[in-house]
């Protein structure tokens, strides 16, 4: 809602990953497999969630064996062909890659219980991590990451990682030029190459995904009052229901019988 206040966006869309695997856990077993399960409170409100978005008449996107990442980089590349203004609202670091001139990623984390919210562009990335948005992907095939348990190379650090693109460009850069590096530093990526490979495409967001998105249907609509009515009452979501002029359902009006009447005695 803050963002919708402050963008006045023309096309809102959600995307949602689901409960089946996805390629990547295809591609490897180990693949997001230390990261612990939903809380089973939040799993709960999922279904309520998709009901609020319903009756705001908010378009939704998932798609099994693809992940969020996905739908949303394919969103992004869409409005990028369409020479569209595009905002990625999400929590995830990954999707850095996917700013450019028309995409920017308005990356929002939580401090001390209240929400900040840092603007990304191509530039700003950049500036940031010393690395395009495209080769943001390279630096995780080097450093991996924790969270999604993707690999990486045993050993190198993302300060490492990110010196040896700004040398050499592109992972394919890296190990053409073996050869030029100190032999603590070659020896790990000789090692890790398989692994980094393997990192590098686990790490990227497919920008293709089959999801049938339709611009029109994302276009800002005005809520169904009755609908969200009901669920704002049941939720005991007050403020929100100002907020959106909400108001009881209006009580139908009576049929009026226009045939002739009859009548026995």
């Amino acid at each position: 809602f803050k963002n919708i206040d402050e963008l006045s966006p023309d096309y809102v869309c959600v995307a949602f990953d689901l409960k089946a695997p996805t390629f990547r856990h295809k591609m490897f077993d180990g693949y997001k497999a230390q990261r612990k399960p939903m809380p089973k409170e939040l799993a709960m409100q999922m279904p309520i969630l998709k009901d609020v978005l319903s009756a705001l008449n908010i378009a939704m996107y998932e798609k099994e064996g693809y992940e969020a990442d996905d739908i949303i980089g394919t969103i992004s590349r869409i409005c990028d062909e369409e020479n569209a203004e595009c905002y990625i609202v999400t929590g995830d670091r990954d999707d850095l890659q996917l700013a450019s001139k028309n995409t920017k990623i308005l990356l929002t984390v939580t401090k001390g219980g209240a929400n900040e919210t840092t603007a990304y562009d191509a530039d700003a990335v950049f500036e940031k991590y010393g690395v395009t948005p495209e080769r943001f992907i390279d630096v995780k095939a080097l450093m991996g990451d924790s969270s999604d348990n993707i690999p990486g190379v045993a050993g190198v650090s993302p300060k490492t990682a990110t010196q040896l693109l700004v040398q050499y460009g592109t992972l394919d850069g890296v190990y053409a030029h073996l050869d030029e590096l100190k032999d603590s530093v070659r020896k790990k990526l000789e090692a890790g190459r398989e692994s980094a490979y393997l990192s590098y495409d686990l790490a990227t967001i497919r920008c293709e995904a089959p999801v049938d998105f339709r611009p029109e249907e994302c276009l800002v609509r005005e809520a169904d009052n009755d609908a969200l009515w009901a669920l704002f009452q049941k939720l005991e979501f007050s403020r929100l229901a100002a907020r959106y002029h909400l108001h009881p359902p209006k009580p139908a009006e009576p049929e009026v019988y226009e045939g002739e009447c009859q009548s026995e005695i």
